[in-house]
């Protein structure tokens, strides 16, 4: 897809306008095209969280019952270098693709078409290598739509109208797991079935998409050279140096995502070791504060997101978002009964969801480049993948220092340590704040 233009393309002919409210109101992307985000993305968030939350566990249990944790343990982590990797890249590839379709909508429906097969392979796997090649394959092929969706909103909402669509995207995101938890609840044990649908799901969004996201404008000529291994590679990095206020909300993004991660990953067991339930006992737990999580996730994303595009102040948000999370970890942290457990996940949930409310549209201000925006972006969620990957190494280390004072001291786990681990993050997050300085953030 990608090439470099040899002749002079013609003037944008053909861009669509914005929609106003009245002539006083800003410009506003047509509503078709929110509409074609916000729910691509929700397709797109289901095709990645199925197998994370039952699918590859399943069929893993399936090809290597013996083993399974460890197996499920390589498979997800391959899975994650491959995520991080690849979305810059594709991202990269989707700013230099050139033709008459536009350069997001091919790789919005190559991606999200390509992930069918991907589930294919993974639900007819007989080995463990046949099922982590096709995880890898997924991964590629909705990293390939992500990089090119989320520009979308680079290329086509106006920066007044950033927020609000960042918070509506964040939104859809977390409001993906509803229908994972759903049809795992109708059909438990139907393994390839719980594979292959969130696949049909992406392919019906590839056609969601093509068909709502239409209009784009043609792509000026460019004075960038052809892609090649170097320009590949390149996009993968970035210098600090040339991208201070870039580097700063990446930091945040990824110190917050780590802080939620790092407390996640442990989750079950911190409710078995503190509050002493058993394993059924604190999976029925568990399983309810991860619904009154997503709840609190989409409400602070969608109603932050459009107080955000409101105001302006991007960075007030940030600050909010990062005290919530430390609140939350402190909560847990001193706490060794079942009500501060949901009062913790409620607020946690509500700062994150506020972070993400105005993360994408801050990130759209201070990236060094609109010209490049995918592979900015695709950069950009490499401190969202990375702590994912990280967490679960970090967390046993803080775990193993010293005794938990409000735990017993039989467990040996020290789950203070653990979640004040997170809370530091959070508040390192706040503390880097000031140092967001750019031309194009003028209200706080």
């Amino acid at each position: 897809m990608p090439d470099a233009p040899t002749t002079p393309v013609a003037p944008p002919l053909d861009r669509e306008p914005c929609a106003a409210r009245g002539s006083g109101d800003p410009p506003r992307a047509p509503r078709r095209v929110v509409v074609g985000l916000v729910f691509t993305e929700l397709l797109i968030g289901f095709a990645f969280a199925m197998p994370l939350i039952a699918s590859l566990g399943l069929k893993v249990n399936e090809i290597a019952p013996h083993d399974k944790e460890s197996v499920l343990g390589v498979v997800t982590a391959v899975g994650a270098v491959a995520s991080f990797v690849l979305n810059p890249v594709f991202g990269h590839l989707s700013d230099r693709t050139r033709g008459r379709f536009g350069k997001r909508r091919p790789w919005i429906l190559g991606g999200l078409a390509t992930g069918l097969p991907a589930t294919v392979v993974m639900a007819t796997a007989d080995s463990v290598v046949q099922l982590m090649l096709g995880w890898v394959l997924a991964q590629a092929a909705y990293n390939a739509a992500l990089a090119a969706l989320a520009a979308v909103i680079a290329d086509r909402v106006p920066a007044a109208q950033q927020a609000t669509v960042s918070g509506l995207f964040g939104a859809a995101q977390f409001a993906s797991v509803f229908p994972a938890f759903l049809l795992i609840g109708l059909i438990p044990n139907g393994t390839t079935a719980l594979l292959v649908i969130p696949g049909v799901a992406g392919a019906a969004g590839a056609a969601l998409s093509w068909i709502l996201l239409r209009g784009e404008p043609r792509t000026p000529p460019t004075e960038r050279g052809p892609v090649s291994l170097r320009s590949v590679l390149g996009s993968l990095v970035f210098d600090p140096r040339a991208a201070p206020a870039f580097t700063v909300v990446w930091m945040q993004r990824f110190l917050l995502q780590g802080a939620n991660a790092l407390i996640g990953t442990f989750g079950l067991y911190y409710l078995m070791s503190r509050l002493d339930m058993s394993t059924a006992e604190a999976a029925a737990l568990l399983s309810t504060t991860g619904m009154l999580s997503v709840v609190g996730n989409v409400v602070a994303a969608t109603v932050f997101g459009k107080l955000a595009s409101r105001t302006g102040a991007y960075r007030a948000f940030v600050v909010t978002s990062g005290v919530l999370m430390a609140t939350a970890m402190v909560i847990k942290m001193v706490s060794a009964s079942v009500w501060p457990v949901y009062l913790a996940t409620f607020v946690a949930a509500i700062g994150l969801g506020t972070f993400y409310a105005v993360d994408m549209a801050l990130v759209l201000r201070v990236m060094p480049s609109s010209a490049d925006s995918a592979r900015w972006l695709g950069v950009f969620n490499i401190a969202k993948a990375l702590p994912q990957s990280i967490a679960p190494a970090v967390a046993p280390l803080l775990l193993a220092l010293g005794t938990d004072p409000i735990g017993s001291a039989a467990d040996g786990e020290n789950y203070f340590a653990l979640y004040l681990g997170g809370a530091l993050a959070a508040l390192l997050a706040v503390a880097l704040t000031p140092l967001i300085r750019h031309p194009r953030l003028v209200r706080d």
